[in-house]
Parts: C-alpha cells; sequence; structure tokens
C-alpha cells in the first residue's frame, strides 16, 4: 500500500483498498473500510467499523465516529466532527468545523456549510442546502431541497418542508412546521 503516510496508525483489521490515500499522522481504527480512491486527510481520525465509500474524502483533523457511512463522492470538510451512526450520502458535502451529532442522515448531493452543528437524528434530505453557522436541534427534518440561510437556529423536532426556504438569521422554535415551497423571511420567528 504505497499510499499510506508511514506515520499513519491503520488497524490489522481495517481494510483500505490500495488505490487509497491516507496521510501523515491519520489513525484508522479496527473494522474500518476505505474504498477506491478515497482519500484521508492528514490526522484524521475514523473511529470503529467506518465505511469511507469510494472516492470520498475526509479532509484534515477530521473525527469520524463509530459505525459512521461515509457514501461515494462525498467530502468531509478539515475538522470536522462526525458522531456514531451518521449516514453521509452519495456526493454529499460537509463543510469545515461541522458538527453532525449521532444518528443523523445527511442524503445524497446535501450541503451543510461550515461551522454548522446538526444535533442527534436530525435528517437533511436530497439536495437539501444548510448555511453557515447553522444551529440545528435533535430530530429535525430539513426537507428535500430546503435551503437554510446562514446563522439560523433551528430548534428540536423542526420540519421544513421539501423546497422551503428559510432567510438568514432566522429562528424557528421547538416543533415548528415549515410547509414545502413555503418562505420564512430573514430575521423572521417562527412559533408553535
Amino acid at each position: 500500500m504505497n499510499n499510506i503516510d508511514p506515520t499513519a496508525t491503520v488497524h490489522s483489521t481495517a481494510s483500505i483498498d490500495p488505490s487509497a490515500t491516507v496521510e501523515a499522522g491519520a489513525m484508522i481504527g479496527c473494522g474500518v473500510t476505505v474504498g477506491r480512491n478515497a482519500h484521508i486527510g492528514a490526522n484524521a481520525i475514523i473511529l470503529t467499523g467506518v465505511h469511507v465509500g469510494e472516492y470520498a474524502t475526509i479532509r484534515n483533523e477530521a473525527v469520524v465516529g463509530p459505525e459512521a457511512h461515509l457514501g461515494p463522492g462525498s467530502t468531509t470538510g478539515q475538522g470536522a466532527r462526525i458522531g456514531p451512526k451518521v449516514e453521509v450520502g452519495t456526493r454529499a458535502v460537509l463543510g469545515d468545523r461541522t458538527n453532525i451529532g449521532s444518528g443523523s442522515r445527511v442524503s445524497a448531493g446535501a450541503l451543510v456549510e461550515q461551522r454548522t452543528t446538526l444535533r442527534k437524528g436530525t435528517l437533511v434530505d436530497r439536495g437539501a442546502r444548510v448555511g453557515s453557522r447553522v444551529s440545528v436541534g435533535s430530530h429535525a427534518w430539513i426537507g428535500a431541497g430546503a435551503e437554510i440561510g446562514s446563522r439560523t437556529a433551528l430548534g428540536a423536532r423542526v420540519v421544513v418542508g421539501p423546497n422551503a426556504q428559510v432567510g438568514k438569521r432566522a429562528r424557528l422554535q421547538q416543533g415548528v412546521r415549515i410547509p414545502g415551497n413555503s418562505v420564512v423571511p430573514a430575521r423572521g420567528h417562527a412559533i408553535a
């Protein structure tokens, strides 16, 4: 395996495709699978039982929790924190310093920008876009194609319907439901 830096630590039970790259100081835990042409950045930590799909990229200093699944072509930003049993879909993108809570799912083609936090059990559906520095409460659902503006706060169990738009710096309290194709203006507030 010529693409594994000699300073990387790889558990004996990990399976790394010969075409994958593992950079300096990375740590790959037991039972990890790294697919064809995947890239693991410097000082990244990949914990037990993680699956990294083909052409997936995990940037420097990211930490991927146990049993997470990173789909083909997905990207995990620098310093990102991915909790246990998180699913990141095909070609989904997680920005730098994102925090994705345990059991959350970021579906195919979705984008979660830098410094955003998704708490436990959140679903970001296909093609949705979540701006930078957004806080999303546990068990929230962001529908397919929805857009969440930067510096927005969504409470626990918020539902944002498909193709809905939530403007920058908006505040949605716990349990609020925003219907599909609707708009919450910038700095708007929605109360359950």
